[in-house]
């Protein structure tokens, strides 16, 4: 093994760097796709972590013995930054380690390493991913497809994980399926079947990626469905964008356990003929969260909320109370007076995301300066629309690289 120094270090130090290291890159996997953070926020939390990893390549040997323990735990992200210590030191039999890991390791930690090797140069374990893709037992075939996949490099056929019984494996599998574009209709029909929200979830994001033809009449058909309706599928057609589904999510709005993912679907189709209706369903407490927030992810108003929190249900009890969330509704009086003052400026012709008209250039100039969720689904309906037009992009990529040295999006 090439040898690693030992630098005179404080060795409490070191480890904080680790655990920082960890506790950060938990927080920025948590945060990916959130409605409040956009690019830029996340490129700065990616930067404090980074500044605790070169604490620990400057500690060469030491962060290596701290880290070792991490690979074969039960902490995923203490994983990961074990990863990304291990990975930086650029030795080839370091490298060997964590791939031998990553094999034997519980599901916890596979995870964690799988997001390390996302997020690491790959070069030296590429052949070695491969190999377990290729053969190895569902969680560890699927989590080598998706590193392979994450770095668009070659992937063998990996079909046969959709139908296995480990979700785990079933939801990176069809997103390494979607990464690759190779998504096909029956692989939808099925995953829209399962009673898991995750695994339809990664199926119409994969048939998106995909640009899979009559993934809205899919969607449609599961929404409709007169037993067991979809929401998910619901909620995605707002991603899809078609302005002909502002009529079936509105409809579905007055439907028990739709209603929410109904204005989900409306704030991402960002149609501002919706707001009328958002701002009457504020009046609702059990629907007022979430008729705020997609208010607000059309129209980019800030300072909408009420003053103080909603009071708990009269028949809660204490424990209930002490529970409760203390999330301050949207206040439908100030939304209406933002609403009044601003209409003017939004064409209702068009599609809006946080106050940006996107439909005519869903990756333009308003691209990165989008929430993080609206940023995706902007990015997944170009793609559903026109795959072949519309750029390969890694959104999970890290923000420092998406945004470059320019500022725009790397491809």
């Amino acid at each position: 093994m090439s040898p690693l120094g030992r630098p005179p270090v404080l060795l409490d130090i070191v480890e904080e760097h680790f655990e920082e290291l960890d506790f950060l890159w938990e927080l920025r996997e948590g945060v990916l796709f959130a409605p409040d953070w956009n690019l830029e926020e996340l490129a700065e939390l990616e930067e404090r972590a980074e500044a605790h990893l070169d604490g620990l390549r400057l500690a060469e040997a030491h962060a290596v013995d701290i880290a070792r323990p991490a690979l074969t735990g039960e902490e995923i992200f203490a994983a990961t930054a074990a990863t990304f210590v291990f990975m930086e030191t650029g030795v080839p039999e370091l490298a060997a380690e964590v791939i031998e890991a990553f094999e034997a390791a519980a599901d916890g930690a596979r995870d964690g390493i799988r997001i390390g090797f996302r997020h690491s140069r790959i070069d030296a374990i590429a052949e070695r991913l491969a190999a377990l893709a290729r053969q190895g037992e569902p969680p560890v075939a699927a989590a080598a497809a998706d590193v392979l996949a994450f770095h668009r490099n070659a992937v063998p056929e990996i079909r046969r994980l959709l139908e296995g019984e480990d979700l785990g494996s079933q939801v990176l599998a069809y997103g390494t399926l979607g990464r690759l574009g190779l998504l096909r209709e029956p692989d939808l029909a099925a995953a829209l079947e399962s009673e898991s929200e995750e695994l339809r979830r990664a199926a119409l994001e994969a048939a998106a990626r995909s640009g899979l033809p009559g993934l809205g009449t899919a969607c449609r058909r599961a929404a409709s469905r007169r037993t067991t309706p979809d929401a998910q599928a619901l909620a995605f057609l707002g991603v899809l964008g078609d302005p002909a589904d502002a009529s079936v999510l509105q409809a579905a709005l007055a439907q028990p356990g739709l209603a929410d993912a109904a204005l989900r679907g409306l704030g991402a189709l960002g149609r501002v003929e919706a707001i009328p209706s958002l701002i009457a369903l504020m009046e609702n407490p059990d629907l007022a969260l979430a008729a705020g927030a997609a208010f607000q992810r059309i129209t980019g108003a800030e300072d909408i909320e009420a003053e103080k929190p909603a009071p708990p249900p009269a028949d809660e009890g204490t424990e209930e109370e002490e529970f409760a969330d203390d999330t301050p509704p949207p206040d439908p009086a100030r939304a209406q007076a933002y609403w009044s003052e601003h209409q003017a400026a939004f064409d209702p012709s068009g599609r809006w995301q946080a106050g940006q008209e996107v439909s005519a250039d869903p990756l333009g100039a308003a691209f990165n300066a989008l929430t993080l969720e609206a940023r995706r689904d902007s990015y997944l309906g170009a793609r559903a629309r026109s795959s072949s037009t519309v750029p390969d992009l890694e959104l999970e990529l890290r923000a420092l690289l998406q945004l470059g040295e320019s500022g725009k999006v790397s491809t």
